[in-house]
């Protein structure tokens, strides 16, 4: 069944735009018989339902309310160029939600990479849609979450996951030994690391080549040496 959702326009005030014919009387509140997602406490329902229509998405991006633009950030359903006007707001929970939606558009992504908070940096690592060439800048990033979203990221070259692998963070080298896109010499090389965790997630890689399997389980007897 095909479900229809209209949307009244009811101000600020009143929350902006509401699911069905009824405004709330008060602030950002709505009453029961909402099909939102779940969105943030004090957004609007409206702004986390993928049923929403793009256009009353967009409007609700620049709501005045923090929590309901944040919902529009995170709505699997926003437009991309929706997402690119908030990827540039001022708040950063509002560009945190942009950096991990999996439609934000390439040039924003790009755009966020290069952003003050470490968070949102890290979610634009982790976003598989984020272009191979952003992830290869952010594989140089101070701060070891960020080089771990990448060293995570099946979409990053395998250029990056080999610089990657020898990052001094033992977590980062884990990612990389995890990621089904480590090419097979990478994963050799680390075949031989000195951590343990490391060694273990290449056994488990199904991209290791036999023989390395058969040195690290002792022949093929099983455990990890």
């Amino acid at each position: 069944m095909k479900i229809k959702l209209t949307l009244k326009d009811c101000g600020t005030g009143a929350g902006g735009f509401q699911p069905g014919n009824t405004c709330a009387s008060g602030g950002g509140g709505g009453g029961g018989g909402s099909t939102g997602g779940g969105g943030t406490p004090g957004g609007n329902p409206a702004a986390s339902n993928s049923n929403t229509p793009p256009d009353a998405l967009d409007k609700l991006a620049k709501h005045g309310a923090i929590e309901t633009r944040l919902d529009v950030a995170n709505n699997p359903s926003t437009p991309p160029a929706t997402l690119a006007l908030l990827s540039k707001d001022e708040n950063e929970r509002v560009r945190l939600g942009v950096a991990r939606n999996p439609k934000a558009p390439p040039d924003a992504l790009a755009k966020l990479s290069n952003d003050g908070g470490i968070e949102v940096r890290g979610e634009v690592a982790r976003n598989r849609s984020t272009p191979p060439r952003v992830l290869a800048e952010l594989s140089k990033d101070e701060n070891e979450r960020v080089r771990l979203g990448v060293a995570r990221n099946p979409k990053a070259q395998q250029a990056t996951l080999a610089k990657l692998s020898d990052d001094g963070v033992i977590e980062v080298r884990v990612g990389v030994a995890r990621n089904r896109s480590t090419p097979p010499r990478v994963l050799v090389r680390l075949s031989k690391d000195e951590n343990y965790r490391v060694r273990l997630e290449v056994a488990d890689n199904p991209r290791t080549p036999e023989a390395t399997l058969d040195k690290l389980t002792d022949g093929g007897a099983g455990e990890v040496r």
